[in-house]
Formats: C-alpha cells, structure tokens, sequence
C-alpha cells in the first residue's frame, strides 16, 4: 500500500493552507480566527509551506517559483511568530507582524488565482 501523497493532494492541502490565513480574517469573530490561525493554518504550515512540499509542487509545475519563494518567507514569519512569544490572539490584534503575515498569505493567495 502506497501512504505517499499525490501532487494533486498536496496541492489542495497547500490551497487549504493558504486560504485559511490573511486580511479577510479581520471580519472574523475571535472563535473563528482562533480555530482557522492556531489550529488549521498552523498545522498546514508545519506541513505544506515546508520546502519539501513546495520544491515538490514547483518541480511539479503546479506552482511558480515566485509562489515558492513566497510560501517558505511566509512559513519562516510564522515560525518567527511561534518563537516570539506572538503566538496569540492579542498579538494578532495589534501587531504589525501579523499583518504581514495576513498580507503575504493574501498575495500567494492572488498569484495562485
């Protein structure tokens, strides 16, 4: 039996992934940015911004370069944020890391439209 994931799936992680994060969260109530940031997107990042996933989507043609090079800055600013003590909703609210953050998943998100 083969666990390995195809490129399909990998890519519809990866979009899930990316959809989960970015300025529309704003509009969200605090359970629901709670749930989409510290537990979907932040497994998805461990997961599928890692380069391993990325270089295989790339290699694929499934992404640009571009949306590779974008997917390991925005999964190093997480990693940044998990590190610094941001890691939290009051963070989120007020800190320009965040945006960032929200920002860069919202451009991924528009290259891959």
């Amino acid at each position: 039996m083969n666990n390995e994931i195809t490129n399909k799936q990998l890519m519809e992680l990866f979009l899930d992934t990316i959809q989960r994060c970015g300025t529309h969260l704003y509009n969200m109530d605090d359970e629901t940015i709670e749930y989409e940031i510290f537990e979907e997107f932040d497994i998805g990042v461990v997961s599928f911004l890692h380069n391993d996933s990325l270089s295989k989507l790339y290699s694929a043609g499934l992404i640009s370069y571009e949306v590779m090079q974008k997917g390991l800055e925005l999964r190093q600013k997480v990693q940044d944020l998990q590190n610094s003590g941001l890691w939290n909703m009051e963070a989120l609210k007020r800190r320009n890391e965040w945006k960032e953050v929200f920002i860069l998943s919202d451009e991924i998100r528009t290259m891959l439209d």
